[in-house]
């Protein structure tokens, strides 16, 4: 297959050509003139002066998402490239410098009387209302502004390079499987074999070589959580670990922890299906190697054009206005296709600020969980663009919402695909990889955080490797109680995920967004056609308002039981229907 790569020369000129220097002074200019208001800043200020001061950056954050993600973005592609890495650690060192010389306007604005403060919210334009009060929300767990500026310093050779050590680590680790060297994304794609031996290899093969490091990548782990507990907890005060990711994502302790207990209550509706499974399957005992094993005879090459094509089909068919602006990314080749040693593992769509196409990553190997997930980014890649017609300052969905066009995407073409096939087998195997997905982006994701919650409080309390291993065994045997064999090397499982060393907290987006686009296409078949304008008015919020008010509008209440659990009644439905097939 041709390899396809992006072209992320779209949004920045010629590293030292004169027109990125130019873009650089211009950066400079702009932080220069927020600093000029150093001594000037008044509570009495103007509203116009005000806004001046906003809107400059504005224009600052424009400019610096370009560097930053170009960086990014040429990292992803080749991480083991020193000239990639030097460029990506000289722009991040550039950016904290200009975060630190105008971290004292947000801080002001912080510290401001009430009145003043309020005045300048009622006054402002209606864009930057959301944006203001959410300053002001942050308020009593700021710290002096010389302090924050040395912890974003000690950020950048601190947690940001120790997980940049995990990532050069993590990603520069090659498997071999019957005499062929295979990456990490390759290798993914031998879990879900129909051969039980080659899924039993695969996992082993994969633990064996993180075990190798889990040394490193435990200590790599306990400072990261460390950093979390001294700053967060030490210094800003919050209540607990996972409070500090609630605050940013405007979520209240009490929908996550409603959310959670859904997901433990609930915990059955997978055991019975794994039950299934194992019984479609024809596997007498199933063992945490078999769960993601495909169903059936090897899928047919879902090659990038077949993809796309099936993917298109499915959003035109539900918004020809979606189907437009995932093909606007596809035209202007900003996705980075196919596998290759050295370029960042998994998938992600990436925005470029207001002006500019987002870009996505895929490791597409032409099977057809990578045609979900095409959709799955691409979803992500609609969603920046409807939120660009806001501020770059709240265009960003909240964490809580930022899986929802994504898994959105999913669900339209498991749909598009089950109307357009009549063979059983294959709805079989839709359905169960359907399942499969629904397990590993809402139980698996939920267990991730109740795992992380008990790491934080061991961590903190003083534990080791040994003591983490096994309270991560723990968490599986909850999981799958005896529906699953659970084997001793799954306890190195949690040194392979990302996101608990990057993102502490963060996968209970993905059980939030799943559970809540189970719900919203409910709405979708009850309310029809006249549903997607809805649906498209809560992607073009972006981050202009919090999750509670801009779910309001469907009438979805985040901290009702009731609506988690319409959720996995749906997810029941599918197991029935399952069910019914195999009959």
């Amino acid at each position: 297959m041709q390899e396809k790569r992006w072209n992320k020369e779209d949004i920045l000129p010629e590293i030292n050509s004169r027109e990125y220097n130019l873009l650089l002074e211009q950066l400079e200019t702009n932080v220069k003139f927020i600093e000029s208001y150093k001594e000037k800043l008044k509570p009495d200020i103007s509203i116009q002066e005000f806004m001046k001061l906003v809107n400059t950056i504005e224009n600052i954050m424009e400019i610096s998402v370009r560097f930053a993600h170009y960086a990014y973005l040429w990292f992803s592609e080749e991480t083991l490239n020193q000239e990639a890495n030097s460029f990506m650690t000289k722009i991040e060192h550039i950016m904290v410098n200009h975060s630190n010389r105008i971290m004292f306007f947000s801080l002001w604005f912080k510290d401001l009387d009430d009145k003043n403060a309020e005045r300048i919210i009622n006054y402002a334009p209606n864009e930057y209302k959301y944006y203001l009060k959410f300053i002001r929300i942050t308020k009593k767990y700021t710290l002096t502004e010389k302090e924050e500026k040395i912890i974003n310093i000690k950020d950048v050779t601190g947690t940001d390079a120790i997980f940049k050590i995990y990532e050069m680590i993590t990603n520069a680790f090659t498997y071999k499987i019957n005499k062929q060297e295979l990456t990490r994304d390759e290798l993914s794609n031998y879990v879900k074999s129909n051969n039980p031996e080659l899924r039993k290899k695969s996992y082993q093969e994969l633990y064996k070589v993180y075990s190798k490091e889990a040394g490193v990548l435990f200590e790599i782990y306990k400072n990261i959580i460390l950093d979390w507990k001294n700053e967060n907890l030490d210094l800003r005060k919050h209540k607990t670990p996972i409070s500090v990711r609630n605050l940013s994502n405007d979520v209240s302790d009490k929908a996550v922890d409603t959310l959670l207990n859904v997901c433990r209550k609930n915990i059955k509706v997978f055991q019975d299906y794994f039950r299934l499974k194992a019984k479609i399957c024809k596997i007498k005992k199933m063992t945490r190697y078999d769960i993601y094993t495909s169903y059936g005879k090897p899928e047919k090459n879902y090659d990038i054009k077949k993809s796309q094509e099936l993917v298109y089909k499915a959003y035109k068919n539900y918004s020809p206005e979606m189907y437009e602006l995932a093909k606007k990314v596809v035209d202007a080749n900003h996705i980075d296709y196919l596998p290759r040693k050295g370029k960042i593992t998994g998938a992600y769509a990436m925005d470029v600020g207001t002006k500019y196409l987002p870009y996505v990553l895929l490791n597409h190997s032409d099977n057809l969980r990578d045609v979900f997930t095409m959709a799955h980014e691409l979803g992500h890649a609609v969603h920046d663009i409807l939120s660009q017609n806001h501020s770059i300052l709240n265009m960003q969905a909240p964490l809580v919402l930022a899986e929802t066009a994504s898994v959105f995407g999913e669900m339209l073409l498991f749909e598009s695909l089950m109307k357009e096939i009549k063979d059983k087998k294959t709805k079989i195997k839709l359905i169960v990889n359907k399942l499969d997905d629904i397990y590993a982006t809402v139980i698996r994701q939920s267990y991730f955080i109740l795992f992380e919650i008990k790491a934080h409080e061991l961590i903190a309390k003083g534990t080791d490797l040994n003591e983490l291993n096994k309270a991560y065994l723990e968490n599986l045997k909850e999981q799958f109680g005896d529906s699953i064999e659970i084997t001793d090397e799954f306890k190195y499982e949690w040194t392979s995920i990302p996101h608990i060393y990057h993102a502490p907290f963060y996968c209970y987006a993905y059980a939030f967004g799943n559970l809540l686009v189970l719900a919203l296409y409910d709405k979708y078949r009850k309310e029809g056609k006249q549903f997607v304008d809805k649906y498209l008015k809560i992607l073009s919020y972006g981050g202009s308002e919090s999750p509670s008010k801009i779910l309001k509008e469907v009438g979805i209440d985040i901290e009702d039981e009731k609506f988690w659990q319409e959720g996995f009644d749906l997810i029941k439905e599918e197991v029935e229907e399952l069910k019914k097939l195999i009959e």
